[in-house]
C-alpha cells in the first residue's frame, strides 16, 4: 500500500504533514502509512498509523505515551447542572501533583448528549440523555516525557533487543498510568466542583501507543485502533461537536480512525489572524453556548475553533471509507484547560 491519505475534497492537507510522511516511508522496515482525515504536521506527523516489521520508531509514537480520551457519565442529572455555579468554582483552580491535565489541546470537558443516530449502541454504552458527561483529553505527562528522552533516537529499536524490550516494558506502563490519569482527573474535577456524583467509564481509547498485532508494529500517532476498540470518542475543537463513533476496521485505513479534528493553523499563527478579528473574552464563548475556562489566555487563540479543521468534514470522509458509524453527537457546555 506504501502510503495512503484518507481524506475527500474538502479536506485540507498541509504539504509539509506530506513530506513528513514521505520520509517516513524511507524508514528500515517501515512499509505502510496512512494519513487520517485530520493528518497535520507536527515534530512528527499528527493524524496517522505507520506500520512496520522488525523494528519499532519511538520517536513517532512521541512524548505523550498513552494520550487519549476518557468519556465519563458523571450521573449528574442535567436539568440540576447550573453551569454559572460551575464555571465560578473552577475560575482560579489548578490541578497539580501526580495528576495533570497538560497543555496544549489537554482538556477537561462537560458535555450533553445532544443527538442520539444510533438507539441500539446507544443503549450498549448504557447513555443516559439526562445526564451530565465528561470528556478527558490526557496522557501520561512526566513519564512518557522521560521515556522519550531515552529513547528518541532516529535509528529506532530492532526487535528483540534489550533496548526494544525495555521500552516496551517501559510504554505499557505509561499507558496504563495515562488511563489512571484521566480516571483521577475525573474525579478530582468533579470533587473541586462540590457536586454529588458518581463517575462511570463509558469509553477510554489511547491514540498515542504501539500496538502490535501478528508481529506487525502499528505506531499510531493521533490515530484510534479500530481492532482494540469497538467504541471511540472523535473530538472536535471547544467550539465544535464531539461524536462517539462504532469503529469498523478496514484495511484501507491499517484499522484505524481519527482522533479528532486536527489542526489546520500552527499554533504560532493563531493570536497573529484572530486577535483583530475577536477580543479575548469573545473567543472564551463558542457559537454553541460552550464557555472555555483557562489561565492560560494564548491558549483561547490557539485553541480557537477557526484553528482546527471542521470536525464535520473529519466525520463525513470517515463515513466514506466506511470505517465508523455514527452513535452519538456530544455538545460541550463547559471546558477546562489549565
Amino acid at each position: 500500500m506504501g502510503i495512503k491519505i484518507i481524506k475527500n475534497n474538502k479536506l485540507w492537507m498541509e504539504d509539509e504533514a506530506i513530506h513528513q510522511l514521505e520520509n517516513i516511508a524511507s524508514f528500515d522496515g517501515v512499509y505502510d502509512i496512512v494519513g487520517l482525515p485530520d493528518l497535520h504536521p507536527g515534530k512528527t506527523p499528527v493524524g496517522v498509523t505507520i506500520c512496520s516489521q522488525h523494528k519499532i520508531y519511538p520517536f513517532l509514537i512521541g512524548n505523550d505515551i498513552g494520550c487519549g480520551m476518557s468519556l465519563f457519565d458523571t450521573n449528574i442529572k442535567l436539568k440540576k447542572f447550573n453551569i454559572d455555579k460551575v464555571m465560578k468554582r473552577l475560575e482560579n483552580t489548578h490541578i497539580v501533583g501526580e495528576y495533570s491535565i497538560g497543555g496544549g489541546n489537554h482538556f477537561a470537558e462537560m458535555q450533553s448528549i445532544d443527538k442520539i443516530y444510533n438507539q441500539d449502541y446507544a443503549d450498549c454504552l448504557l447513555i443516559d440523555k439526562s445526564h451530565v458527561y465528561m470528556l478527558i483529553h490526557s496522557g501520561s505527562r512526566a513519564m512518557g516525557e522521560d521515556i522519550y528522552r531515552q529513547y528518541c533516537s532516529i535509528r529506532g529499536l530492532r526487535e528483540g533487543t534489550e533496548e526494544f524490550n525495555d521500552y516496551l516494558i517501559k510504554h505499557n506502563n505509561a499507558i496504563l498510568f495515562a488511563k489512571e490519569n484521566r480516571y483521577q482527573i475525573a474525579n478530582i474535577l468533579m470533587e473541586m466542583l462540590h457536586l454529588q456524583y458518581k463517575n462511570q467509564l463509558c469509553i477510554d481509547c489511547t491514540h498515542n501507543y504501539l500496538e502490535i498485532i501478528d508481529g506487525h508494529y502499528y505506531h499510531h500517532k493521533g490515530s484510534v485502533s479500530s481492532l482494540e476498540n469497538e467504541y471511540a470518542i472523535i473530538a472536535g475543537s471547544r467550539g465544535s461537536y464531539s461524536y462517539i463513533v462504532k469503529c469498523i476496521p478496514q484495511t484501507d485505513t491499517l484499522f484505524s480512525i481519527s482522533h479528532g479534528a486536527g489542526r489546520k493553523w500552527a499554533r504560532h499563527l493563531c493570536k497573529g489572524r484572530l486577535e483583530n478579528k475577536y477580543k479575548r473574552d469573545e473567543l472564551q464563548k463558542s457559537k454553541l453556548g460552550g464557555t472555555v475556562i483557562t489561565h492560560h489566555k494564548t491558549l483561547l487563540y490557539e485553541e480557537a475553533t477557526e484553528a482546527y479543521k471542521n470536525i464535520e468534514d473529519i466525520i463525513d470522509t470517515l463515513l466514506e471509507y466506511h470505517c465508523i458509524e455514527l452513535v452519538v453527537r456530544l455538545k460541550p457546555m463547559v471546558t477546562y484547560k489549565c
